[in-house]
């Protein structure tokens, strides 16, 4: 899919009729959006979806009231008067490529105002004519089938929404809302409620009382449903409020910790903590003293140590040669003995001379070996026995092997320790006063009381949530256990049993979807990390929990990561790899939209984003911007690979923005 031009008219703060054009080429996939805050760039960024989904386009569930209450506010209203524009409208005209043919669709979505209710007209049209070989009530439908919103909603990248996931670290959350639809399976599900539907009708006699039971159950489905749906809409309402106090505790912990506040509130742990401390500086430094009690300061004298096992070594090859010589002389005595006797030679038929001569043979071998070992025969340096000789070996060997790493593994424990102790005494010396601080913290634990009530209800709604989830599911079982019961002599009926395999197909196919995809997004993920992060040996590995979904990140060896040892702006780029994959993962050419990519990141991570993510996140990148976060250095940078860039401007004269060709810095470049 390629964006080709979106059209705002009468919409938010554009009056009249705005056009943007967003054609871009493969060299160039960079579109560039500009404005100061209130110029209108997230208006225009969150008008895409609300074009293609309406009143699903948002990011929590939204009644219809409260759907129509946005749009009153978003047509355009003049300046110094209470009138509106008659109405309000977006196009969206995009590029689709299906089937080896491309074709053009322009989607719109009008508003009117008739007397307090909105009436709101949708429309399509593909190649500049009206969508006839579809049933306008199908329309809907019909979007949400070329381009899936749970698919869709990926590639729209929100600043605020990164440092939100990065901040909460909910990332499984995001992975685990996502994935089914990311995977198409609600069209799975789909698809087995219309074989079981499939099912009953082919199913003859007895068909009346089974629809009527089926009917029965599919209207308890229904109101488990809708209950479930105001039941999370009346969650949604006590989350916002819940988002509304913890600005308010935001605040506070702001000025407490401007106060050292965060110490006081903490003494009684840190104090604690500086007595565990302590405990582990003795012993780790009694478990050091027996080290350098040990053989540890031989270590001092390392050329000495390789002389003196280079001695015993020789010493021991020496002892060696003195047991084979005298092993050889009683063996030769031996041997000259036996073959000397008549009795050893009464079953061989020799010559005496022959004999002889064999005998001479045998005796000057054994003499020539003898006389080798003589040769190199010495007396021992240090004369240690053979099981001395090993014992001080093994402990050389030791001292380099076993206690230096001993040592450097307590000496690192060590400073690790009293670097924290160090920050602990800092920090209580730093507290403040009790009168200082103790109003704002009764403030404090005010606003968290309240949000404590807020979650014990929402705790509430999601018990009763999951409760008629699970009767949903019954309810779900007991329409198949009607059928199966009543009519199980049927099943060996062709169309039967074939609806029955399909649905076990389809139940094996989703696992193994599911199972494949989590693979590739585990892929995708360490791909994003690495470019995100530009860091060499930092993550290596990634798995994602097939259930929970949670993730969990790798250095070398298998070695875990925890999250919390990311900084902040680690933390935002995780995030943001997270979106990055599950968008690849989708397999969908989408375009990219990033709002407020920069806001709340370092320079190092700024540049990143800057250097490798934009140009590359996909075929095409539409990015909005203030020129605080593509400043002149990054404009520049962004320049080769940008198709087109505009500049919202608010004028406060009229009351809305006009759009101009070019970015903040195009003129300084171009001149």
């Amino acid at each position: 899919m390629l964006l080709s031009k979106i059209t705002l008219e009468n919409y938010g703060v554009y009056k009249d009729r705005n056009t943007f054009d967003f054609t871009s080429t493969s060299e160039k996939p960079i579109i560039l959006c500009g404005g100061t805050n209130g110029a209108g760039k997230t208006t225009l960024f969150n008008s895409v979806m609300l074009c293609l989904y309406g009143q699903d386009s948002f990011e929590k569930r939204t009644t219809k009231k409260d759907y129509e209450e946005f749009l009153k506010r978003k047509i355009h209203r003049y300046l110094g008067s209470k009138t509106v524009a008659d109405f309000a409208a977006i196009t969206v005209d995009f590029e689709y490529y299906h089937q080896g043919k491309v074709a053009n669709y322009s989607v719109t979505r009008l508003w009117k105002n008739d007397d307090g209710k909105i009436i709101e007209n949708f429309s399509i049209k593909k190649n500049g004519e009206k969508l006839d070989s579809i049933d306008e009530s199908q329309w809907h439908q019909f979007i949400r089938e070329l381009l899936p919103r749970g698919v869709a909603r990926l590639f729209f990248f929100d600043g605020e929404k990164i440092v939100k996931i990065a901040k909460e670290g909910n990332e499984d959350i995001e992975i685990k809302s996502s994935f089914d639809m990311l995977l198409g399976l609600d069209l799975v599900e789909q698809l087995k409620s219309d074989l079981e539907i499939n099912l009953m009708r082919n199913i003859k006699g007895g068909a009346k009382e089974i629809e009527e039971k089926k009917d029965e159950l599919d209207s308890e489905l229904t109101e488990l449903k809708n209950s479930v749906s105001d039941l999370e809409i009346k969650k949604e309402k006590k989350l916002d409020g819940l988002d509304e106090i913890q600005k308010t505790v935001d605040e506070y912990e702001a000025k407490i910790s401007r106060l050292g506040g965060g110490y006081a509130t903490q003494r009684h742990e840190l104090q604690i903590k500086e007595a565990e401390l302590k405990e582990q500086t003795s012993s780790v430094e009694e478990n050091i003293r027996e080290i350098c009690l040990d053989a540890l300061p031989f270590s001092m004298i390392p050329k000495q140590l390789e002389q003196l096992v280079v001695q015993i070594s020789q010493d021991q090859e020496i002892t060696k040669n003195h047991f084979e010589k005298q092993s050889l002389e009683e063996n030769l005595s031996q041997v000259s003995k036996e073959i000397n006797e008549d009795q050893f030679w009464n079953d061989i038929k020799v010559d005496p001379n022959l004999k002889k001569e064999i005998s001479s043979k045998i005796e000057n071998l054994f003499q020539a070996n003898i006389s080798s070992k003589s040769s190199e025969t010495q007396n021992p340096v240090i004369d240690l026995s053979p099981k001395d000789s090993e014992k001080i070996l093994d402990t050389i060997k030791n001292i380099d092997d076993i206690l230096l790493s001993k040592l450097e593994k307590h000496t690192i424990e060590y400073n690790k320790i009293t670097e924290e102790l160090q920050k602990i005494e800092t920090a209580l010396s730093n507290a403040p006063n009790d009168d200082e601080i103790g109003p704002l913290i009764t403030k404090l634990n005010s606003e968290h009381e309240k949000m404590g009530v807020i979650k014990t209800e929402i705790d509430h709604f999601d018990k009763e949530i999951h409760e008629n989830l699970s009767l949903a599911s019954l309810k779900k079982s007991a329409i198949l256990k009607l059928v199966d019961e009543k009519y199980k002599q049927k099943a060996s009926e062709t169309n039967l049993q074939i609806t029955r395999d399909v649905q076990k197909v389809l139940e094996l196919y989703s696992s193994k979807l599911r199972e494949k995809k989590l693979q590739l997004l585990e892929q995708y993920l360490i791909e994003a990390l690495q470019v995100l992060l530009h860091k060499e040996n930092f993550i290596e590995k990634v798995v994602i929990d097939k259930k929970t979904f949670a993730i969990t990140l790798y250095r070398k060896n298998n070695q875990e990561m925890l999250k919390d040892e990311l900084s902040e702006g680690e933390k935002q780029m995780f995030a943001t790899a997270i979106l990055w994959a599950l968008a690849k993962t989708s397999g969908r050419p989408l375009p990219f939209m990033i709002d407020t990519p920069l806001a709340r990141l370092d320079i190092e991570h700024r540049s990143n984003l800057v250097e490798t993510f934009f140009p590359s996140a996909s075929h095409q990148v539409v990015i909005f911007s203030t020129d605080a976060e593509i400043d002149e250095k990054y404009y520049a940078q962004l320049k080769p690979f940008i198709s087109k860039s505009y500049l919202m401007k608010y004028s406060s004269d009229s009351g809305s923005s006009k759009v101009e060709d070019g970015f903040f810095w195009e003129q300084k470049v171009v001149n």
